[in-house]
């Protein structure tokens, strides 16, 4: 008998190239009757600088492609995404896919993602109980995910032992609206304080509309910390907000003097709303240990952070800290990304950030401007 090690001997493995793209969508034919990855979608991941598609090739027949295996990344973010993975049916046995998954699993060590997720069709016994073998676990369920209506199984590795992922009581939102990120993390952080708070669009639209602060460039405006402060202070939170800067934010990015006028005006009025609830709001530079030492008390944190680090673009954006760890920031997003990304919502939630990635992204602008916003149980 041939034992797989034997076997595994005629098996190459290296990045894809253009000329394999004929073999790969072969393979995702033959094993996948739904949600397909297409020939342009694997042409798009052949030398992406955020993805990793790595092949087997049996060198015995020619250099003929027989697996693959596809990682995705986000810019400095501690966690990737197995998004798909494939044997030839004809290949399978030979513990091809095991190996692919260890491909896979140093690949996205050497890009500095030590925390591994995928997920796989609730049907597909045969793929749960490999990557249970190899050290996956669940830790959540995707309702309706595929095209035929089936769940998907959501699994991950931590694949170094001393980055432990800390479970978060936050339920996931996604917000609806390019300008709803504050609704949306004021959103998550209530309801993982008080789980009757509904996780809905009115209520989104509503603390928007309460909230806003801010005119942007063009479009609707954003929210600042004061204005989602005085939101949850609404309904019953406790609340305390650091802010580096006295007087009103993003203020330097309105162009027209009506238009700062209007936020200007906003501001000091919050401001004054603020000081009549009795809301601690704290002036002056802060970095990671007021926020860790805030959310060991069990507070839940709404930090502003630039996505500058994380997509590119040079915008204020909320997210709530879910946890901490000796080496990483837990952050859920209620951004999920534009739709041609493969991401989704559980990609989102607990994310790990390295501490000093984490510490560069809660500052944004020319002046670093740091902002956060703690609410606490309801009082009795």
């Amino acid at each position: 008998m041939t034992s797989n090690a034997d076997q595994l001997s005629n098996i190459r493995f290296r990045l894809a190239r253009n000329e394999d793209l004929d073999a790969l969508c072969e393979i995702e034919n033959r094993s996948f009757e739904v949600d397909r990855l297409t020939r342009r979608a694997f042409k798009r991941f052949v030398g992406s600088e955020t993805a990793r598609l790595t092949v087997a090739e049996a060198t015995r027949d020619g250099g003929v492609v027989v697996g693959y295996a596809l990682v995705i990344f986000r810019s400095n973010v501690a966690l990737a995404r197995l998004y798909s993975m494939a044997v030839s049916p004809d290949q399978r046995g030979q513990g091809i896919g095991r190996a692919l998954i260890e491909r896979a699993e140093e690949l996205s060590l050497d890009f500095g993602t030590p925390i591994l997720r995928l997920e796989v069709s609730q049907k597909n016994k045969d793929a749960i109980r490999l990557f249970k073998s190899v050290g996956y676990r669940e830790f959540a369920l995707y309702p309706d995910y595929y095209p035929d209506h089936s769940n998907a199984l959501r699994m991950e590795k931590v694949l170094v032992p001393n980055a432990m992922h800390l479970p978060s009581p936050i339920h996931f939102y996604h917000q609806t609206l390019p300008f709803t990120c504050g609704p949306a993390a004021l959103m998550m952080a209530m309801n993982a304080l008080d789980q009757n708070i509904e996780l809905d669009r009115n209520l989104e639209i509503a603390l928007w509309r309460e909230a806003t602060t801010i005119f942007m460039t063009s479009g609707h405006g954003g929210c600042g910390p004061l204005g989602l402060a005085l939101a949850a202070h609404k309904r019953g939170f406790d609340v305390e907000v650091l802010s580096s800067r006295d007087g009103p934010l993003f203020v330097d990015t309105v162009r027209k003097p009506k238009n700062r006028e209007v936020v200007e005006l906003v501001h000091y009025d919050f401001a004054r709303q603020a000081l009549d609830a009795g809301i601690l709001v704290t002036t002056g530079p802060f970095g990671i240990a007021e926020i860790e030492e805030r959310t060991k008390q069990g507070k839940m944190a709404l930090v502003l952070i630039s996505q500058y680090r994380i997509y590119g673009d040079k915008i204020p954006h909320w997210v709530v800290v879910s946890g901490f760890d000796d080496r990483f920031v837990y952050v859920s997003d209620p951004d999920i990304g534009e739709d041609h990304e493969p991401y989704t919502g559980s990609d989102c939630l607990s994310v790990p950030i390295l501490r000093h990635e984490f510490d560069l992204m809660a500052r944004y602008g020319r002046d670093k401007l740091q902002a956060a916003v703690f609410i606490d149980k309801k009082a009795g």
